[in-house]
């Protein structure tokens, strides 16, 4: 059966309403994501049945009955579900990412689904299909400010490309529908259990890549073994400016594929930056195009999302965060229905050449000048930011051969932000790793550059938050053992 959140996010302590399918028999678990790839059993929760949601004690676990039967939805307006409060337990709640489970039931409560057995077991689950169709993903904001880190879960760009209902920003050559402008926020697949028309990424095909395990996840999970305190707020916390309070932070993480932006957003996070925040990047085509939610409103939260264009107006990202898509590239794969579907999804072996080893985003990793990372691993990866022609206070710390046959076909590369050129001693500092695959290759334990990559995020990651720097020892990595081309091995003055 298939659920979504009335809200994206929740504050931890309180409750939150969860739709669920019309004309099911059901339970419900909570789950959150911790140390492991699997997802964690957050214990005990109160579940209050909606007034057209049905609920009794069976064999001593709430069932549930929805009333009605599912009928067919639009890509476009609120579906309207029959909904059912939780309450967790305060004290098993802290800020951070949660899985609501929804697992169909017989008539004396027993599951009739693997993944409900496990559920009810309090096992550990996987977020990943078929199971993640039973899923929706809930963010807890913190009680009050308690890390130095907020990181931003991009919510928007999963329902960007969810074309549940018929629809998303893009065409669905899977399921045949065309691009649309407009999407429902209040319908299945927003993080988990999307319907999706991307291929399967080749380079980690268990989780589809616009949603929340595919790179969110892992990132969350390389906090977590770092010991790093990060306090979790949605793309929505960041537009209204209310629950979350930027100023109350040293760092903002972006990670993944944080693409669809809103104008407050965006103005919101300049201001930290002006104002001494950092802004930490592990995200590709980063801040690309913009939305806004129109007038439609819940309950003060936002109901629908509008693709407000295909670039901001008289606007460049990059002047934010350094780099663009536009000057990089992606690639994809090819559809050929004839041929069974996608094809060709591979990429060529293109990793990051460094060019100043000297900086501090490099130290600890062994690096020299003219040496490549990444390759191998596919790390540059399905999209890739690039400089921008002209001078923007972004230095470029490593970059990538020219992308020739990609999507666009710029260069890719990542770096860190100058001060102000008016020597603004106030002003914050942006690191960008510009590719959608850095938590990819940062928790794959089969990956040659893997410590190179994790020893780069916790530099930049403790620098921002001011913790001393750490090195960590391990013989477990490989360079590129292909050179740079000679016209590659210049240091780039930009």
């Amino acid at each position: 059966m298939q659920i979504y959140p009335k809200r994206p996010g929740f504050t931890a302590g309180e409750s939150f309403e969860l739709a669920v399918q019309p004309g099911c028999r059901f339970s419900v678990a909570l789950y959150h994501q911790g140390n492991d790839e699997t997802l964690t059993s957050t214990g005990g929760i109160a579940v209050q049945a909606g007034s057209a949601v049905h609920g009794e004690l069976k064999n001593g676990k709430y069932v549930f009955q929805s009333p009605g039967r599912a009928k067919r939805m639009r890509h476009d307006e609120d579906w309207g579900w029959p909904t059912i409060t939780i309450r967790p337990h305060a004290d098993a709640i802290v800020t951070g990412a949660y899985v609501a489970i929804a697992y169909e039931v017989d008539a004396n409560g027993a599951p009739s689904t693997d993944l409900g057995r496990r559920a009810a077991a309090h096992k550990p689950v996987f977020a990943g299909p078929p199971d993640s169709g039973s899923m929706a993903l809930v963010i807890a904001r913190p009680r009050t400010p308690s890390a130095h880190i907020a990181y931003i879960v991009p919510v928007n760009t999963y329902h960007a490309y969810n074309s549940t209902g018929g629809g998303c920003f893009y065409g669905d050559p899977i399921h045949r529908t065309q691009p649309r402008t407009t999407v429902s926020l209040l319908r299945p697949g927003g993080g988990l259990g999307a319907q999706l028309g991307e291929p399967t990424d080749p380079y980690d095909p268990r989780s589809p890549r616009q949603q929340f395990t595919h790179w969110d996840a892992k990132f969350i999970r390389w906090l977590r073994a770092e010991g790093i305190a990060c306090d979790f707020y949605t793309d929505h916390d960041l537009h209204r400016g209310s629950d979350l309070r930027l100023e109350h932070y040293r760092c903002m993480l972006s990670v993944g594929h944080h693409e669809y932006w809103s104008v407050q957003m965006r103005e919101r996070v300049a201001a930290f930056v002006a104002q001494g925040g950092n802004l930490a990047i592990f995200s590709g085509n980063t801040c690309y195009r913009p939305i806004d939610y129109g007038d439609a409103l819940i309950d003060g939260d936002y109901t629908l999302m509008n693709r407000a264009g295909e670039r901001w107006p008289g606007h460049d990202e990059s002047d934010l965060i350094g780099l663009s898509y536009a000057y990089g590239g992606g690639k994809y794969g090819v559809w050929k229905r004839m041929r069974g579907g996608w094809v060709r999804r591979e990429r060529e072996a293109i990793g990051f050449t460094v060019r100043q080893a000297d900086h501090w985003v490099f130290a600890g990793t062994g690096l020299a000048d003219g040496q490549s990372f990444g390759a191998k691993d596919r790390l540059v990866g399905y999209e890739v930011d690039g400089m921008p022609p002209a001078p923007n206070g972004f230095v470029s710390l490593a970059d990538t051969v020219q992308l020739t046959g990609w999507d666009i076909g710029g260069k890719g590369a990542m770096g860190v932000s100058q001060p102000d050129p008016d020597n603004d001693s106030q002003r914050g500092l942006v690191f960008n790793g510009g590719t959608t695959d850095w938590a990819r290759v940062l928790m794959d334990p089969e990956a040659e550059s893997r410590v190179i990559v994790d020893q780069i995020t916790r530099n930049v990651v403790r620098r921002f938050i001011g913790l001393p720097s750490r090195v960590i020892e391990r013989g477990d990595t490989m360079l590129d053992e292909t050179p740079a081309p000679d016209d590659e091995l210049e240091k780039n003055d930009a």
